[in-house]
């Protein structure tokens, strides 16, 4: 009998104790799911964060992009208005020429007659001729200040164009530095089949970055950081099995998948095709392609 007694409470002792190992790690691994999800709570919010500040980045952008146009269009007036100005100083100088010419065939004939003139015939010519060239002398004044005005002017839009390019990239390499920590909390989400969203949407952006780097002066305040930025992204590319096609300035043939928009250029050779815009780049992973290009197509034809 009391063995029995004994081996109950030994059993019951035993019980107990498994029971309150069990409860222990019951806590503990409630303790790691409540740690799991704050550190998701916190990536979530970060997340909604940073797209918000894309898409004040990209309300930003358009305004540049508006901004940028208008700089070029009204450049191109300046630019006319100078050929203006300028072919009418080319006929002002040679009208001036031939008014000059002409006056001193008059003054040498003038100076035949003086004999047979009165003193006060004489000088009432010199007057009018003094006269005469004070007033062109001050036509040709007028013009050379006009002309010094709209060159002041395009100095000036070109000053601002250059202050928008700086801004610009400096807006570029902080959206880069964005997408970059989106690149690196990516692998963090786990998800069942791979999601190319996030890839797609940066890959469009470098292309929009390396064709405005295209058109800038490497001297731009900020110009190398961001190249090496757009590289450094591009190879983290390369080695996450992503590859952007670069088209720009290619050949383009009827074979290609691509959605192509044509316009005429007849700089280039008869029946020449080159592709001059990238809207949107051909990316491929892993050897397949998950974005068609969509391209302009300069041609003559």
């Amino acid at each position: 009998m009391r063995k029995i007694i004994l081996l109950a409470t030994l059993l019951i002792t035993a019980i107990n104790i498994n029971a309150d190992n069990l409860k222990e790690q019951l806590q503990k691994q409630n303790a790691r799911l409540d740690a799991i999800e704050s550190d998701i709570n916190r990536l979530n919010n970060s997340i909604k964060q940073q797209h918000r500040t894309n898409l004040r980045l990209d309300a930003t952008d358009k305004e540049i992009r508006a901004i940028q146009d208008s700089m070029h269009d009204n450049l191109g007036t300046l630019n006319e208005r100078i050929i203006v100005i300028e072919r009418t100083q080319s006929e002002d100088r040679i009208s001036l020429k031939n008014d000059i010419k002409e006056t001193n065939t008059h003054i040498a004939t003038n100076l035949v007659k003086m004999d047979s003139r009165t003193m006060w015939g004489g000088i009432l010519l010199l007057c009018t001729i003094f006269g005469f060239s004070g007033y062109l002398y001050v036509k040709r004044r007028k013009d050379y200040t006009s002309m010094s005005e709209v060159r002041k002017a395009q100095d000036a839009l070109q000053a601002a164009q250059s202050k928008m390019q700086e801004d610009s990239v400096k807006l570029d390499n902080q959206m880069l530095a964005l997408m970059e920590r989106q690149m690196s909390a990516a692998p963090a989400m786990v998800s069942t089949e791979t999601d190319h969203s996030l890839a797609l949407k940066v890959a469009d952006e470098i292309v929009r970055i390396e064709l405005n780097l295209s058109r800038m002066d490497a001297s731009v305040k900020g110009y190398k950081q961001l190249a090496k930025a757009v590289e450094r992204i591009k190879n983290n590319f390369q080695a996450n099995g992503y590859e952007i096609i670069d088209m720009l300035g290619k050949p383009y043939n009827e074979g290609m998948k691509v959605v192509a928009n044509f316009v005429p250029d007849e700089t280039l050779k008869e029946g020449e095709q080159i592709i001059t815009g990238v809207t949107k780049p051909q990316i491929n992973y892993n050897g397949k392609m998950i974005q068609s290009a969509q391209i302009t197509v300069s041609q003559n034809i």
